[in-house]
């Protein structure tokens, strides 16, 4: 792998407090640099790089990972990782210190909860939320409301049945986002969130408590919040009256940019 490059434990010495896998991206992006791998060639094999750094596959595929989204080197399937630039390659990102800042709402609404049930996930349910149909969920559903009355959204919130005792802490102006309860409540830490935005249009039930038409067009906010190894403990599904909801970014170049949601009154 080259005579320049520093063994499995110098990393681990300067990666402390940090993921093994930036550590090991690191390697790698100052052997580019150094001309240890030039353009034009293949980097280490995932096993050779496994042994060298002590490390899974998952790790040093995320290692990897991160090099390519750089614009840096390109994996080929069946040939290896071959190596595009010395240098990273401008890029247009979103950058979010919270799930807070990803998705807030006014600071003058809160979510209603006006009913609790548990819920066994059918086909065409279970293929919306991206969960397991026959899956057990205990649905927490209402409206977000705006002081003045005026509705927000109608919301229904999916947590694992083991949860469930946090819907007595949700509503009211003072309370936290569920994910936030639920980690104070339970030690369950959000690793990940993955957010989906789709059209829909309102049925009778959701369509009388926002004081809509049947039908009118809504656009729906899926947030799936994933905690230890991957597992989904919560799904939140927020429906807007389209008219009613809107979503801008503002991207610059670099690794700086900002997003901001507004509610049209």
């Amino acid at each position: 792998m080259g005579a320049n490059m520093q063994q499995p434990e110098e990393v681990g010495r300067r990666a402390s407090g940090r993921p093994l896998y930036r550590a090991i991206a690191d390697e790698l992006l100052a052997g580019i640099g150094q001309g240890i791998f030039p353009v034009g060639t293949l980097l280490p094999g995932e096993m050779e790089l496994i042994h060298r750094y002590q490390s899974s596959r998952h790790t040093v595929r995320e290692a990897l990972r991160v090099l390519e989204d750089m614009g840096i080197v390109q994996r080929q399937r069946g040939r290896g990782t071959l190596v595009l630039s010395p240098e990273a390659q401008p890029a247009f990102v979103q950058m979010v210190k919270s799930p807070e800042q990803l998705f807030s709402y006014p600071t003058d609404s809160a979510f209603r909860v006006v009913s609790e049930d548990s819920v066994t996930l059918s086909g065409a349910v279970a293929q919306r939320l991206k969960a397991s149909k026959g899956s057990r969920w205990t649905r927490i559903s209402g409206p977000r409301m705006f002081e003045s009355g005026m509705p927000v959204c109608w919301t229904d919130v999916y947590v694992l049945p083991e949860y469930a005792t946090i819907a007595r802490q949700l509503g009211g102006p003072n309370s936290r986002p569920v994910y936030e309860t639920i980690s104070k409540a339970f030690g369950e830490e959000v690793q990940k969130i993955g957010i989906e935005i789709y059209a829909s249009s309102f049925e009778e039930e959701r369509a009388r408590a926002l004081g809509v038409d049947v039908g009118t067009p809504s656009l729906c906010l899926c947030r799936r919040y994933h905690g230890d190894k991957g597992r989904v403990f919560e799904i939140s599904v927020s429906e807007h009256p389209a008219q009613n909801y809107s979503y801008s970014l503002e991207f610059t170049s670099g690794w700086q940019s900002a997003g901001h949601w507004s509610w049209n009154k």
